[in-house]
């Protein structure tokens, strides 16, 4: 199968929105989280609907789980420098 730029695009999107998904499931604590986990298992369905090809299976789980360390990460950095702003005053100066 030849694989062009929007089927890159359209990977690449799929996977940032089940990873954003699940990263958003692992870090809400209330009822709604769960809201997600059907979202991002609803992206992978519709994903998998309109791939058939395991290369392109494959390549959007390897990228919805990257997306997903990725988005995580970035959130806790934002959280930390929001909980703790004296220390990173200190280094401005």
């Amino acid at each position: 199968m030849k694989v062009n730029a929007s089927t890159v695009f359209w990977v690449l999107l799929y996977a940032v929105m089940a990873g954003g998904s699940l990263a958003l499931f692992s870090l809400i604590t209330a009822f709604v989280k769960y809201l997600f986990s059907l979202l991002a298992i609803y992206i992978g369905i519709r994903f998998f609907r309109r791939y058939e090809t395991i290369g392109l299976r494959i390549t959007f789980i390897a990228l919805a789980i990257v997306m997903y360390f990725l988005i995580v990460v970035i959130i806790a950095s934002i959280q930390f420098i929001v909980d703790n702003p004296d220390l990173f005053q200190a280094a401005a100066l």
